[in-house]
């Protein structure tokens, strides 16, 4: 009979230390059961106005500041064109003004990045022109636009999940990958795909020995049949 007050005392004092545990003011079930990074695409833009994204997979109940800043920047340091909620995370779409400072530049970042400490951020980049220009120069008038590239998900030193969105028509790509910073150029060539009848497309594409163990790895697909469309991206290899 006497070990009960024992017993009692040991559950309180673990409760204490779990409860200590979680300073960050998230709940726990909610924290464990986000996975990956949040990223988000470029759908539309209307120069030196505005830009619409598409973001995915976003952490719940977070707040995150828009900033826009020059190419190369990141957007890091940028002006901060508005605030957002996360919700209950996931997708959504959102448009935003583009700041005076920036207007007239042919090229701007933009970057979401978490207020709440909980380090979250996703960063991209549009070019400030109607569409007939974009990263592969003139697009036929059928085509509007550029495409871009997303990775949803990883697995260490094996492979990653890739996501296209906005792919020209039957058109050649290249899949190539190199250390983080050089945007995939001159990278080790790991696929090859063709586009079909365009638009969104997602693959499955090896990590080569070369970069197994690199912590950064960028990403880029680039057309082999002279079209001069491109995207790049990078990701973390954890």
């Amino acid at each position: 009979m006497k070990s009960k007050p024992v017993l009692i005392a040991i559950i309180v004092l673990m409760v204490s230390i779990l409860s200590f545990s979680w300073t960050g003011g998230a709940n726990p079930a909610t924290a464990l059961a986000y996975s990956g990074y949040p990223y988000f695409y470029i759908t539309s833009v209307s120069p030196d106005t505005s830009v619409t994204i598409r973001a995915y997979n976003f952490p719940a109940n977070d707040t995150f500041k828009v900033m826009m800043n020059k190419i190369g920047t990141k957007g890091v340091n940028g002006i901060v064109v508005d605030t957002i909620s996360s919700g209950s995370g996931g997708s959504f779409t959102a448009t935003f003004s583009i700041p005076n400072a920036l207007k007239g530049q042919r090229q701007i970042a933009i970057r979401l990045q978490s207020t709440t400490g909980s380090g979250y951020y996703a960063y991209n980049w549009f070019y400030n022109t109607t569409t007939k220009y974009g990263t592969g120069g003139p697009y036929p008038s059928t085509y509007k636009g550029y495409p871009t590239i997303a990775v949803t998900k990883v697995v260490k030193d094996k492979y990653i999940l890739l996501q296209m969105l906005n792919l020209p028509k039957n058109d050649q790509f290249k899949v190539l990958m190199g250390k983080y910073g050089t945007k995939g150029v001159n990278g080790t060539q790991v696929a090859t795909f063709s586009t079909g009848s365009g638009g969104t497309q997602s693959i499955k594409v090896k990590i080569p020995k070369n970069l197994k163990g690199v912590s950064a790895i960028a990403v880029r697909i680039q057309s082999t049949s002279g079209s001069g469309y491109f995207a790049y991206n990078w990701f973390y290899n954890r």
